[in-house]
């Protein structure tokens, strides 16, 4: 269970919603970017960290996918 509480879609400040619209069209859910939109500065940052390190990383996307997967069977999470 949640300890905070994701915001509605409706919620989120315009200027970081498509962020969650694109994390909902990916992955089916939106939960967790939703839930960093409780601070859009803090997700904005956020944001440009994950997207840098998929940018600029040395893993391998072949790799880097394999160990999401693997980490979404782990914590029974539909991915």
């Amino acid at each position: 269970m949640a300890r905070i509480e994701p915001l509605g879609i409706h919620e989120v400040d315009a200027e970081v919603r498509h962020l969650c619209e694109d994390a909902e069209r990916q992955s089916g859910t939106s939960v967790g970017p939703r839930t960093y939109a409780r601070n859009p500065a803090v997700f904005k940052a956020l944001a440009a960290f994950r997207g840098a390190l998929a940018r600029e990383g040395t893993i391998d996307p072949v790799v880097r996918e394999l160990v999401r997967i693997k980490i979404a069977g782990l914590n029974a999470c539909h991915y």
